[in-house]
Order: structure tokens, then sequence, then C-alpha cells
């Protein structure tokens, strides 16, 4: 009899899953099915890469490994059995798609299209996978097999492999499913929250964001938590007309408590240097333009809008550098080096990239992605407690999954 094998979740990961399982199987009598419950599989999946799929980075996996928080050591394994060399040769030479690489050694299709990427995957499992879209799993049974109970019927499967997602953007169908059977399964779900999201300012703060909505700056960012500071990240920030955005707020915002009360953010806008040699660096340029307004001066460091926005908070936009008093000077250092940022609401996760939390990670056998507490049930992807910095990690991460998945289920 052939093997059953279902898999539910038709996002990037179950896609994936569904590639390796025709890649790797070898004459191997398998029935697989994958379930979904949109019209069509791999919708998250065309968002993207801002719609271009950034589909893995390039980097050597002991650098990789890092991008994944708390999660690293726990991947380390699947990225060394199918790395991004792997996921590379598998979308050019099964899918047929030529790469590029841009810069921090992301990888893209030449085409520039999540949506082709998409339609690459399902057109290479469409000989080998039973696809069931508009379908929702509504529970799992144990008994000798997986009995999976759906809106469009029963199904019985030998292995399942749960992979539908997490909590973000819940219009493209993330909208907890895997957490609910898992934990019918009887596995723990880690709490859930945002990650790879914008940051909402609070009225202190957001008029200045709205004034300069739309301007970037380099800058280290950091989350103060009860007098604390419990994260800090150096990168890109964006000014919005909301709040924050931009790499770097992205990156840290899966740090923002839920509870945000006595938690901001500061921002450094001259992150390449201290406290102290700023302050002797404005001292020099004071000392050596006179004749200079200091909103001129300080717009050597950032944007002419940013230079002009702290000149105000300061009370010194009509000063020039000559007559500029210490007590002055201290004020525009602060602000330049911890311009504080009141933060209006905790990251939303319907906004949010990728989620935080979900499946243990203590109750999955990071060498199989196989449940430690139920034989023949596999977790992979968002279900996962497992998110990922941008730049390509999170794809990579299902790509390592899913080929563990398959090959550990097949060799069984």
């Amino acid at each position: 009899m052939s093997i059953r094998i279902g898999i539910i979740g038709g996002g990037a990961a179950g896609l994936f899953a569904a590639c390796q399982f025709k890649r790797l199987a070898s004459g191997k009598d398998i029935d697989v099915t994958l379930i979904e419950k949109n019209s069509i599989p791999g919708i998250k999946l065309t968002l993207t890469g801002h719609g271009r799929c950034n589909i893995t980075n390039l980097k050597d996996i002991s650098d990789l490994r890092n991008g994944y928080h708390e999660a690293g050591n726990f991947l380390y394994p699947a990225l060394r059995q199918f790395g991004p060399k792997d996921t590379m040769r598998f979308v050019e030479n099964d899918l047929g798609l030529p790469l590029k690489e841009e810069d921090n050694n992301r990888i893209f299709p030449v085409c520039d299209s999540a949506a082709a990427v998409r339609d690459a995957l399902i057109s290479y499992i469409s000989d080998s996978t039973r696809i069931l879209t508009n379908t929702t799993v509504s529970s799992i049974a144990v008994t000798s097999a997986f009995d999976v109970t759906t809106d469009h019927g029963k199904y019985d499967f030998d292995f399942i492999i749960l992979s539908c997602g997490g909590s973000s953007f819940t219009k493209t169908g993330s909208t907890g499913d895997s957490y609910v059977l898992a934990k019918s399964l009887g596995h723990t779900i880690e709490t859930v929250k945002a990650a790879l999201a914008p940051v909402r300012a609070d009225s202190s703060s957001a008029g200045m964001c709205r004034d300069l909505s739309g301007v970037p700056v380099i800058a280290g960012v950091s989350v103060w938590h009860e007098g604390r500071k419990i994260a800090a990240y150096v990168g890109e920030v964006l000014f919005a007309e909301f709040g924050l955005t931009g790499p770097a707020v992205m990156e840290i915002s899966r740090e923002i408590p839920a509870d945000i009360r006595d938690t901001y953010m500061e921002l450094d806008l001259v992150p390449s240097v201290s406290d102290e040699e700023f302050d002797r660096q404005l001292q020099t340029l004071i000392d050596e333009h006179a004749d200079t307004k200091m909103a001129n001066l300080l717009s050597r460091y950032v944007p002419a809008s940013v230079a002009a926005e702290i000149t105000s908070r300061t009370g010194t936009e009509d000063m020039y550098a000559q007559g500029f008093t210490r007590e002055n000077r201290k004020k525009v250092c602060r602000e330049m080096k911890h311009l504080k940022i009141g933060i209006g609401a905790a990251p939303d996760i319907d906004k949010a990239y990728v989620t935080r939390g979900g499946v243990s990670l203590r109750e999955i056998d990071r060498k199989t992605m196989g449940s430690k507490l139920l034989p023949g049930l596999y977790v992979i992807g968002e279900a996962l407690d497992i998110d990922g910095i941008s730049g390509g990690y999170n794809l990579q991460a299902c790509m390592s999954e899913a080929y563990l998945a398959a090959r550990s289920i097949l060799d069984r």
C-alpha cells in the first residue's frame, strides 16, 4: 500500500515539503495530499521580498543561523542538511527560475516576481501531489492513523506535516490554525506575537514622525522597558505617518513587550561614535564654523529635515555656532544620541511579516522536524517558534525544515 502523507497548509513550507517529496521519493510508493484552505496555495509567499521573493541568503551557515535569534542552534542541523546553495540549485535547476544576488547576500529570482515563484512551485508538484483547495481542517484524531476532518470530508494519513502558518497577515489565511491543531495533539504553544513589524508612535512622538515621514536615517535603535535596555540594533530607520518602520525597527519589533507601559524606543542618530566623541566633534565644528547655523552643522550627520527637527526640539533652530552655549550643545548631543520615541501600541501582528512564538521547539526533534510527543507528526514553517530577520532567512528556514521532514518520513 502507498504511504499516505498529508501536508496541512499550502504556504511556503507546505509547498516546499511537497517539492521535497517529489525530489526524494526515488520510486517509493507514496501518496501525497496537500490541504489548503485558500482558493490557491502560497498567497503569503507572493508578498515576500515586497513581491519580489527574497528566496534565501547566501551567507555562510555559521553566520546565517545567527539571524534566527533564540532558534539558531535548533535550526542549525536543518541548515547544514539543506542550505542556501541547495535552495538555489533547486530553484534554478528544478523550477527553472534563474537567480541573482543583491546586497547583503540576498538572493532573488531574475524575474523579480514572487508570484512566478509560487506558480513554479505549484506547477512542479502538479503531477505528484493531490492539492485540495478551499478546504479547511477542523480536527485531527489519532487512531491507527491520523484521521483528518475537513469541511469537505475526512482523510486518513500515515504521516502528517503541519505547515499552516502563524498568525501574521491574517488576510492571507494565516489565522493561527497551526496552533489550534498542534495544541489539540498535545503540543505546547509559546506566546504568539508580532515580529518584523512597524511600530506606532504615541502622541508625544507622532507629530515628529509624521513631519519626517519618508525620511530614512542610519541609526542605533534600542528598546527600553522599566528603565532597562532590553534590545538594540543598528540599521536603516524610516520615519512614517504612523511612527517608525525600516529594517532596523522591523528587526527589533519582536522585542517590544505586549504591555508597553514604561516602554519606549531610542534612536542614536550617530551610532558610529560614542556620546563623548560626538560631543567633541560638535565642539570642534562650533569652533571652526562660528558663522554657520547649528542645523547646517548637524546636517553633516543626518538629513537636513532631521537636523531641523533636532534644533527645533532643543530650541536652537535659529542659533548660529557663535555664542552656542555648553548647555545648548549638551541638549543637541542628547537628542542626536538619545532621541526618545514613545510607543503607542505593541506591534500589530496583523501587520507583521512573521510570527514570533508557536509550537515549542523543546517538543520537536531538530534532526527530523518530528514531534517528540506524537510519532508520525512533523511541524515546519511559521507554525514553529522560529522567526528570522529579513533578507531571505525565513524562506530558507521553511525550505530547510521541509527537506528534513520529507527525508525523515521517506527514511521511515
